[in-house]
């Protein structure tokens, strides 16, 4: 069962090339989950677009985002009290080794650990750092 990661839900935003790579991934009957984090972060990219006045380029990503939150809203997982201490042993942990990853990358990696899930990530390099366990769909 898989978390996937922000990076891996935005390749199958509107117009994007790299969609059909992720299609088989991302069906709902597969054991993929999100943490709300990846929402708050392509809200974030979608909020930049509106605040930019690129209403007309907002508008897709805007219904692709509210169809993404509809198919999967169960599988939609919440930072609860549990995750975000797990996310801060994991920042300590990262700091005993030198590494200093985004605080979304911690509680992603937090959630997936906490819930026993592999990370569905390009990034696996955020991750490797923190002990998580990842799958790069594209290697």
């Amino acid at each position: 069962m898989y978390l996937i990661d922000t990076n891996i839900l935005s390749a199958t935003a509107p117009n994007r090339p790299d969609a059909d790579i992720l299609r088989g991934w991302l069906t709902p009957a597969s054991g993929i989950f999100f943490s709300v984090i990846t929402i708050t972060e392509i809200e974030d990219g979608i909020a930049k677009l509106l605040r930019q006045g690129a209403t007309r380029k907002a508008a897709p990503f805007n219904a692709w985002l509210s169809d993404i939150v509809e198919v999967y809203h169960d599988a939609i997982l919440p930072i609860d009290i549990a995750i975000a201490r797990h996310a801060g042993r994991l920042w300590d942990r990262a700091r005993a080794i030198g590494h200093a990853p985004g605080l979304a990358d911690l509680l992603i990696g937090a959630t997936a650990e906490h819930h026993e899930l592999t990370v569905l990530t390009r990034n696996t390099r955020h991750f490797a750092p923190l002990g998580i366990r990842t799958i790069n769909p594209y290697a």
